[in-house]
């Protein structure tokens, strides 16, 4: 996946490349605002939704690539119409700005600015503006009212606005990881046994080996999506009755039969738990319309049903996130 936190590590390279975001969309479309995609003189990084779209803009971009200067900035819009072999009925409007990590300082500061949005301490600032070109950006804002022919495109990134902390590195554990790679999520696996981890774990993923569990609780973010998966029903119990206590979560899922959780529930109300409390457990885990239970299928499900649940949040509220926005003037 393509996202701030891969773009911020392109800032250590030397290759030029053109990133292609999708600007602005009208009617319907195969990707989202803000789907980006990296063209190399050799390889492609990213999507912004296949076919005829992106072939032309994988065209344009090499183009660019060849003939452009440093620092350009152009838009396109593009019909997705049967005429250009693809029927979605929308327009989308692509940006291309042609990257050089060595010229490009904002990359840096993208790399800069990034790191205490995943630190444990809370960042220093509420808002940072990363504008690409500072002067077409202060000519744009201080007209009144701005030109037809003038556009600012502003992004707001959130990086890893999705934290998953996943206890136990057992089989559904690590299915759980290979399905997660593909998402713009920050995951925490957490095990007593080193040997459990993956070799060599996906980028996003942090391997903690530790018996010190409550310390991570106590210092996860209260948007965190809770898994527990463990060996032992006596670690899971202890577990769930110290997320439920915590009471700052997004989501909260034991796996286990219903019969499972009628025990913890039954003992949670016994160590003087709420039923408010023990209700925001979620027990078994997944999408219940998908049948299966091999770790495979049921890690596809869990994955299903946590994305269902943060577009849930989504639309409910605004982000609580700190913001840091990436600004594209084209003057």
């Amino acid at each position: 996946m393509l996202n701030w936190t891969r773009l911020a590590t392109l800032a250590q390279q030397t290759e030029i490349f053109m990133l292609v975001s999708v600007a602005k969309v009208q009617g319907s479309s195969p990707r989202e605002v803000g789907a980006k995609m990296a063209v190399f003189a050799n390889r492609i990084e990213g999507t912004i939704g296949g076919g005829h779209l992106e072939y032309a803009a994988i065209e344009q971009a090499k183009t660019l690539l060849n003939q452009a200067p440093d620092h350009h900035i152009s838009l396109t819009q593009t019909p997705l119409t049967p005429r250009f072999d693809q029927c979605c009925g929308g327009q989308v409007t692509l940006v291309f700005e042609k990257i050089n990590p060595i010229t490009s300082p904002w990359l840096n500061d993208l790399a800069r600015l990034l790191k205490p949005f995943s630190a444990e301490k809370p960042p220093k600032f509420n808002q940072a503006w990363l504008v690409f070109d500072p002067i077409s950006f202060k000519k744009h804002i201080s007209q009144s009212p701005p030109q037809p022919e003038k556009h600012l495109i502003i992004e707001t990134i959130q990086p890893h606005p999705f934290p998953i902390m996943i206890f136990g590195a057992g089989h559904v554990g690590k299915a759980l990881v290979n399905q997660l790679q593909f998402l713009d999520a920050k995951v925490t696996l957490v095990d007593s046994r080193a040997d459990q981890f993956p070799e060599q774990p996906p980028a996003h993923i942090q391997c903690i080996t530790t018996q010190n569990w409550q310390s991570l609780i106590d210092s996860a973010p209260s948007h965190t999506y809770f898994l527990i998966l463990t060996h032992s029903h006596q670690l899971d119990f202890a577990l769930t009755q110290a997320i439920l206590q915590k009471g700052q979560f997004a989501y909260c899922g034991l796996i286990g039969s219903k019969t499972k959780k009628v025990r913890f529930e039954r003992q949670l109300s016994a160590n003087g738990l709420t039923q408010p409390q023990i209700a925001s457990l979620t027990c078994p885990i997944g999408l219940h319309n998908i049948p299966g239970k091999s770790p495979e299928i049921l890690a596809i499900s869990v994955v299903a049903q946590l994305l269902q649940i943060q577009a849930q949040a989504s639309s409910l509220k605004p982000s609580t996130h700190k913001e840091l926005r990436h600004v594209t003037a084209q003057l």
